[in-house]
């Protein structure tokens, strides 16, 4: 019984602690930033993840529907078997933080009006980004895919590491055609089942446009939440 209250008591303090590290905190007016050196770093991100759901739907008032439905999803399924692993070979591939980093820390430092240099010793303050997941994901075979990214982008003062400001962002931007070289589907998504049929090039060439668009979008907050914190 004790070591199940003590079980409890950690889970309770993490979970405390990892609410405590998502806050946000605004502290930018004690500090000046405009016209400083900024280095921009990232903690070691987790594997990127791969989730497309083949669902297989049971409708017992329309039996016939129902085993049409099963059909078609054991074909997708089989084909989902082969096309997934040239889409994790692909994802594994881009490297998603890298471009991440690079674009997030160039809208932080615009929006910010600081000077990017590469050496931590040589800046006066440090924006720490710590993603906590991201990867690819459609809801089933025919919708839109995504790439899901959530992070903590924390900005500190580099003499004593006190926290300037830090946010949580998360993006679910979906793909479209033009960054996979399929313009001439219909429609302006791409689904799981266009990437199923896709090379692993193709596929490579895709994310890495995704990564990059995911990203932009992610600084264009971080840019609004500055500007707002600098008129607050």
């Amino acid at each position: 019984m004790k070591s199940t209250r003590m079980v409890v008591s950690l889970a309770a303090v993490a979970a405390v602690l990892l609410l405590a590290s998502c806050t946000t905190i605004n502290n930018l007016d004690r500090y000046r930033v405009e016209g400083s050196p900024l280095a921009a770093d990232m903690q070691l991100p987790p594997r990127p993840s791969l989730g497309i759901d083949y669902s297989i739907h049971f409708d017992s008032h329309n039996p016939l529907g129902t085993a049409l439905s099963i059909g078609t999803n054991i074909i997708k399924a089989s084909e989902a078997e082969k096309a997934e692993a040239n889409m994790r070979e692909a994802l594994e591939t881009v490297d998603v933080p890298a471009i991440v980093l690079k674009e997030t820390a160039q809208s932080c430092a615009r929006a910010l009006n600081a000077r990017l240099v590469a050496r931590e010793d040589r800046a006066d303050y440090l924006l720490d980004l710590d993603i906590r997941e991201f990867g690819i994901k459609a809801p089933s075979w025919g919708s839109a895919v995504r790439l899901h990214l959530r992070m903590i982008v924390t900005l500190s003062s580099a003499r004593d590491r006190d926290i300037v400001w830090r946010r949580a962002v998360t993006v679910d931007d979906p793909a479209n055609p033009q960054m996979f070289g399929v313009g001439q589907v219909m429609g302006d998504i791409v689904t799981a089942g266009v990437l199923s049929s896709l090379t692993v090039e193709q596929l490579e060439e895709g994310f890495r446009q995704l990564a990059r668009e995911s990203a932009r979008s992610a600084g264009r907050r971080l840019e609004r939440d500055f500007s707002r914190a600098n008129w607050d």
